[in-house]
C-alpha cells in the first residue's frame, strides 16, 4: 500500500502583508492553499483518492521528504521554496533526488 501524500507548500512573506490583513498571514495562506488546491483538481490524470497534506513549515515538509513520505510537491511558484536562487536550487535538487515530481500553478523559473 503506498503511503505517499501530494504535498501543497505555502508561503507568505512579510512584505506581503498589506494593512487590511491586519498582521495576519492566514487570508494570504488560505488564498494560496485554494488556488493550488483548484490547479490541482483541474489537472488531467488526477487520482481523486490522492492524499493531499497542506505544508506551512518548509522544515517539515523537507523532513517528510527525506522520509519519502512525499510523492509530488505543488506550490504556487518554485520561488516560494526559499529565500535566495542557491536555497531553491539545494531544494530542488534535494526534490530531484527522492524523486519528488514538482507541480507549480505559475512555472517560474528559480
Amino acid at each position: 500500500m503506498d503511503e505517499k501524500v501530494t504535498a501543497i507548500y505555502v508561503m507568505v512573506r512579510k512584505d506581503e502583508l498589506k494593512p487590511e490583513h491586519r498582521g495576519s498571514y492566514d487570508p494570504l495562506l488560505k488564498s494560496q492553499e485554494e488556488e493550488i488546491r483548484e490547479f490541482l483538481r483541474l489537472r488531467p490524470g488526477k487520482n481523486p483518492q490522492e492524499r493531499v497534506e497542506v505544508y506551512i513549515r518548509r522544515a517539515q515538509l523537507l523532513m517528510d521528504i527525506e522520509r519519502h513520505r512525499v510523492r509530488r510537491l505543488a506550490v504556487e511558484s518554485v520561488e516560494r521554496l526559499g529565500s535566495s536562487k542557491e536555497e531553491i536550487e539545494g531544494i530542488l535538487f534535494e526534490l530531484k533526488m527522492e524523486g519528488v515530481e514538482l507541480l507549480s500553478v505559475r512555472d517560474n523559473p528559480a
